[in-house]
């Protein structure tokens, strides 16, 4: 902090001064009371508390044993310095040094006791006093990332009733399903819920049952078994992100009030080896009846009221090998799929018929594992019956394309123009092209241009990438429309082309973010 800043804050009241020390790091934070003996006392009113043991990995040459006695001892010189002061945020990260878990024990205890009402603990083997789970002003609850972090429910009852946001990642629950059932049954007014790799693939069973739930994420990164049982009784859920190896069974699922949802749902690597091994046989078109490897229906089921939905391309191999029939989904107006290379679209066309009201859909990436049975809605093969997307609602489709994609054999355009042959309601194309190369971009709008017979000859097609953004209506390019000036053949760009229209999506990169 300089001394004009100095200066300039201290004209202000101490409890200013204080609320604006809370956001900073409280390492910065306390250094600014050897500034003056004023300065001194505001530090003690600082209401919002961040340790984090990586701060002191650059105090070297000293020893861990050395790094890790000054960080407990900055603890202890603050925690007294502020004696009995109501806090608001504590936050404690020891994942890099190995400290006494007696004193950690007293920290949390002594912030709980100040009325702390936003914990959030990243430790190493270490087992959550029960006192937290009895605390009568938490709001915000965050537990973890770290290893061996135990949570032990071993009173007869939980109570948290101010809780609103529980965070638990990369923590051992003890008792399994039940002790988390527990947990759950002791916080009256949760609304956010955070499960990321907790393990529940070794319990009994794992059931969300939270009547005042609205946000719920469940999160295992890599599982090798499927988790026995989950079930889902949320009825006032509205936002859903669930990724994980399909359950074993879903005894509920209950999720009346949800609008948005992405699904990550994937098979194991046994159930990836069934399906692939099988597929010829499963698939040979005509075929009506298909082998699952897996049953995930009732839970495709369970969220087919939904409005917005998002699916990962490990989860249209589930919807592919892993539910019969395919749900109907009445409300869904904006879908989004991802697509890689390795993955099918055997069970695209039938989840797009079951979609009466699908106004958007998006794909990223149109790459995908050639078979017999995708031919309505792609130009794999001529299919024997009437496209599927000839009946398609579909008013916006929006195309990522990639830079690094390997396929070069123009499979992708042909797909794109075969979506504007069959789509007779389309009345947008909006192409992302993640280049910075501008001719490629010029010359895929060329192309889309010069596609002779489209179902709906108003249809706007905009090609967009990170330097231009290209539009025009098929399939006249006599009347083309151009929002940035088109090169000449020798592509002698202008100094200051102007930037890329995102006023109806975000830019590749934030569409990226879920898969």
């Amino acid at each position: 902090m300089d001394f004009v800043s100095r200066d300039i804050i201290s004209s202000l009241p101490n409890p200013l001064v204080s609320h604006i020390l809370s956001f900073l790091p409280t390492k910065e934070a306390a250094s600014t009371s050897v500034l003056s003996k004023k300065w001194r006392y505001l530090f003690a009113y600082v209401t919002n508390l961040e340790f984090d043991d990586s701060d002191y990995q650059h105090d070297k040459p000293k020893s861990d044993d050395e790094l890790s006695r000054s960080f407990m001892d900055f603890v202890d010189r603050v925690l007294a310095l502020q004696g009995n002061g109501t806090i608001n945020r504590f936050s404690l990260d020891c994942s890099n040094f190995d400290v006494d878990l007696a004193r950690v024990t007293g920290w949390i205890l002594n912030v709980l006791g100040r009325g702390v009402s936003d914990l959030d603990l990243s430790l190493l083997e270490y087992s959550l006093p029960s006192e937290i789970f009895v605390s009568n002003t938490l709001v915000r609850l965050k537990l973890g990332p770290a290893n061996d972090l135990t949570l032990t429910i071993d009173r007869k009852d939980v109570f948290l009733p101010k809780l609103k946001t529980l965070y638990i990642d990369s923590v051992e629950v003890q008792e399994r399903g039940f002790g988390f059932v527990k947990l759950l049954s002791g916080c009256p007014v949760l609304e956010e819920l955070v499960l990321m790799n907790i393990g529940w693939e070794n319990w009994q069973f794992c059931s969300v049952s939270v009547k005042t739930l609205e946000r719920l994420t469940f999160f295992c990164e890599d599982a090798y078994e499927n988790p026995k049982s989950v079930s889902f009784d949320t009825p006032n859920l509205v936002y859903l992100e669930y990724s994980d190896a399909i359950a074993g069974k879903y005894p509920k699922v209950n999720f009346n009030s949800l609008v948005e949802a992405h699904i990550g749902l994937r098979l194991t690597e046994d159930q990836s080896g069934d399906a692939d091994f099988s597929e010829e046989d499963y698939f040979s078109e005509g075929d009506e009846e298909k082998q699952m490897v897996g049953n995930a229906t009732d839970f495709l089921n369970g969220i087919s009221n939904v409005q917005i939905l998002y699916l990962s391309a490990k989860a249209i191999e589930v919807l592919t090998f892993c539910c019969e029939p395919i749900p109907v989904f009445n409300n869904l107006f904006q879908l989004t799929i991802e697509n890689n290379s390795k993955i099918r679209w055997d069970s695209l066309p039938g989840l797009l018929k079951n979609c009466p009201n699908l106004e958007t859909l998006v794909l990223k990436r149109l790459v995908h594992k050639y078979n017999k049975a995708c031919g309505n809605v792609c130009c794999c093969k001529r299919p024997k019956h009437p496209s599927c997307l000839s009946y398609s609602p579909v008013k916006v489709l929006k195309i990522f394309l990639f830079e690094d994609n390997d396929e070069e054999d123009g499979s992708e355009m042909r797909q794109i123009k075969y979506f504007l042959e069959k789509m007779p309601r389309l009345e947008e194309l909006i192409v992302y092209y993640n280049t910075s190369y501008d001719p490629a971009v010029l010359e895929l709008s060329k192309k889309l241009q010069k596609i002779p017979k489209i179902a709906s000859p108003k249809c706007k097609i905009q090609v967009i990438s990170e330097n231009l953004s290209l539009s025009s209506t098929v399939p006249s390019f006599l009347t083309t429309n151009w929002s940035a000036l088109p090169p000449e053949e020798e592509y002698p760009w202008v100094e200051s082309p102007p930037p890329p229209v995102y006023d109806f999506a975000p830019s590749p990169d934030e569409e990226d973010y879920w898969f």
